[in-house]
């Protein structure tokens, strides 16, 4: 079951979840908007890997499914996401792919991504980090 924005708020209000920086407008009715930390450019026909601004922690009953926001997907902007993982932390990595013949500019100051949170039927019996955390706390890394 996909959880609403009430339920959304009311797990990171006691700790059960958590999105870090949390910006409550960027709330949808089923579930939160990421962004990037810069804005960024992608030009005609080139792809990158980009990371969120928000780092997010997932409990046991929870997982998770990133998608681009149609407002990008509507410009030629495709992304490659998987699902995350009930009790995944870190910030979330993706590949995105400019499909257009026009350079589309990522901004900072929007959502870019909807993060939408499954209920599992129940807990986890080994979240994410016991399986194979391969990506736990993962990162871009800057040379």
């Amino acid at each position: 079951m996909i959880i609403s924005d009430g339920t959304i708020l009311e797990l990171i209000r006691v700790g059960t979840l958590e999105i870090t920086p949390f910006d409550e407008s960027k709330l949808t009715p089923n579930g939160y908007d990421f962004s990037i930390e810069n804005p960024i450019i992608v030009e005609p026909k080139k792809g990158m890997q980009l990371e969120t601004k928000e780092y997010v922690k997932l409990p046991s009953f929870l997982m998770a499914q990133m998608l681009l926001r149609s407002s990008y997907s509507r410009k030629g902007l495709i992304g490659s996401f998987g699902f995350v993982d009930a009790g995944f932390m870190g910030k979330i990595r993706f590949f995105v792919y400019n499909s257009s013949d026009e350079p589309i500019e990522i901004t900072d100051q929007k959502g870019v991504f909807q993060m939408v949170f499954m209920s599992l039927d129940k807990p986890a019996l080994k979240e994410y980090s016991q399986r194979s955390g391969h990506y736990q706390f993962q990162g871009i890394q800057n040379s």
